[in-house]
């Protein structure tokens, strides 16, 4: 019987906390998501609706390169962190 209130007792406090780290990373990393998404869009909007966009769209690509890195690194570590959570929830089941 007290596996069984154990049980109760963990599903009704399996409210979603963080980590300072955690809050860190997301106030920094997701604008540069965000800013990564609007230059994309932008190019992609500029490109169709403006044909001198593509002669002069060398710096726009750089730009969304240099964002790709960060981006790209961020968004690893946080399926890292996603798959590692619930890792650690099914072990705790």
């Amino acid at each position: 019987m007290p596996d069984e209130a154990d049980k109760d007792q963990k599903s009704s406090s399996g409210g979603t906390t963080i980590t300072g780290v955690q809050l860190l990373v997301g106030v920094i990393f997701v604008p540069v998501v965000m800013v990564w998404l609007a230059l994309g869009a932008r190019i992609i909007w500029s490109a169709t609706g403006n044909p001198e966009t593509l002669d002069q769209i060398e710096g726009l690509l750089t730009a969304l390169a240099v964002l790709s890195l960060p981006v790209s690194m961020g968004l690893q570590k946080l399926f890292e962190a996603f798959g590692n959570e619930i890792d650690v929830r099914k072990k705790d089941d």
